[in-house]
């Protein structure tokens, strides 16, 4: 009786195991985003704003994110995290043109009538 009760307790946490190796983990956008800027600054990002919840599974994940660039526009980055880590981003075109700068002194833009 006591190997039965052993083999059905082993069984149960294998299944468990199983189960919760298959459930994704779900990362906090906020958290991935601040480690992506690190990353994304020598392109002139100033700040990225990722999805809430990002879950990653075994296969890695997809999740998009929001570049603010140093000019102002901002641009939407789709990104997939492989399974050893790496990021593979793919930006698409800026969704809003960049502020208007001031012209500089001197400048005959500048300069009224």
């Amino acid at each position: 009786m006591r190997t039965l009760a052993a083999l059905v307790f082993i069984a149960g946490v294998a299944g468990l195991a199983v189960a919760l190796m298959r459930t994704p983990t779900v990362a906090d956008g906020r958290t991935v985003a601040a480690g992506l800027l690190e990353d994304v600054r020598k392109d002139g990002v100033v700040s990225l704003e990722c999805d809430p919840h990002i879950p990653i599974g075994i296969g890695g994940a997809q999740f998009t994110c929001i570049a603010t660039m140093v000019d102002g526009a901002t641009q939407v980055v789709d990104y997939a995290l492989k399974p050893d880590g790496q990021y593979e981003a793919k930006p698409h075109a800026p969704t809003r043109d960049p502020r208007p700068q001031k012209p500089r002194g001197g400048d005959p833009r500048g300069r009224g009538p």
